[in-house]
């Protein structure tokens, strides 16, 4: 026996099609920037400067921060060492990855070891 579609099958089909075609395009449009962004994309590069170490966040070969100073502190002081400027750096690339301010805090700096308590109050 045939099945003679009735109009409103085919109203539902023709926005079901569409809707179903949106969804999947949505989908593969957040893998494809997911990808894109991913961790592989995201690099931190350290260089030397005057009197210590700078670094810089990289996506896709092309800078966006340039970090040639420890951030929050009073002055211009570099990172004393190369691993420790690149600690910061890649503080930051997480906080990037995941959506967050690129910024450094006081928190921060006591946490990779540049300051203490003592330094940070004056």
């Amino acid at each position: 026996m045939i099945r003679i579609m009735k109009k409103t099958d085919k109203r539902k089909w023709r926005i079901m099609y569409p809707l179903f075609f949106i969804i999947i395009s949505a989908f593969l449009i957040y893998v494809v920037i997911q990808q894109d962004s991913s961790d592989d994309q995201v690099k931190v590069k350290t260089y030397r400067v005057a009197q210590g170490w700078g670094y810089k966040i990289m996506i896709k070969d092309k800078v966006i921060i340039d970090q040639p100073f420890i951030p929050v502190l009073a002055g211009t002081d570099p990172f004393p060492t190369r691993r420790s400027a690149f600690r910061a750096g890649m503080l930051v690339k997480q906080k990037l990855l995941n959506n967050k301010l690129p910024t450094l805090s006081i928190k921060d700096l006591e946490k990779l070891g540049l300051i203490s308590l003592e330094n940070s109050n004056q």
